[in-house]
């Protein structure tokens, strides 16, 4: 009579030494199997492979000008994506044309920079009379989104000596803070959807190696949320 050997028998009985085979066995599987995949992608359909590229790179938050993917969940958050970025351009059209004002769409949000010399004098945090006009002006266009807005407010890495503002940290943040303190009193946004943050010259735009490159990093960023919230109110 023959007895059948299973494969559990077989390994019981097999030397330890040569167990090592059966990791390497499912190592060599496992590589087949990705090769097959790789010639597998190698001959898909053209444009259904790149209405699934455009959909996975929109759901990662990248913005693609090709076509986005229509079908299942992947499909589904590239057409939310392209509704939000559409939502966001009818946002930025309302927006004043200033020079040192630009507005983007990231990601994270709509993002709003505003060149320092907009808003406050060297070395203040005091708003000017130009500087409230223009941030109320925003502030109109920002209260009916009823997104979360974080204020940032950024220097460059010269550093500030006076009594009022021991650094650059304190600077940025207080600029910050009388931001979002017009924002509530001017334009009557929701302070629980307002926050501010000073981050001095530790996040810079671009390399403080120039004059031109310093002006840049002397800014105020607004930043909305890219979900609007459902039943927020806003302070009239």
């Amino acid at each position: 009579m023959i007895r059948r050997r299973t494969y559990a028998h077989i390994l019981e009985q097999a030397p330890a030494h040569n167990r090592w085979l059966t990791t390497f066995n499912d190592l060599i599987t496992l590589l087949m199997v990705f090769f097959v995949l790789l010639f597998s992608m190698g001959h898909m359909d053209a444009e259904r492979f790149s209405s699934f590229q455009n959909g996975m790179q929109s759901a990662m938050g990248i913005l693609n000008a090709g076509r986005f993917g229509d079908e299942g969940p992947m499909g589904d958050a590239a057409s939310s994506f392209q509704a939000e970025s559409e939502t966001a351009g009818q946002f930025l059209e309302g927006l004043p044309d200033a020079t040192g004002l630009e507005a983007e769409y990231t990601p994270k949000g709509i993002k709003l920079t505003l060149n320092d010399d907009l808003l406050f004098d060297s070395g203040s945090a005091d708003i000017t009379g130009n500087g409230v006009e223009l941030l109320e002006t925003v502030g109109r266009v920002i209260k009916p989104a009823r997104r979360h807005v974080r204020v940032e407010g950024h220097t460059d890495d010269r550093p500030i000596f006076n009594n009022r503002y021991p650094s650059n940290w304190e600077l940025s943040a207080a600029r910050a803070v009388n931001v979002v303190k017009l924002l509530i009193d001017s334009t009557g946004i929701d302070p629980t959807l307002l926050s501010a943050a000073g981050y001095g010259s530790f996040k810079p735009k671009t390399a403080n190696d120039t004059e031109a490159g310093r002006a840049a990093n002397r800014r105020v960023e607004i930043i909305l949320g890219r979900e609007a919230l459902e039943g927020s109110e806003t302070k009239e």
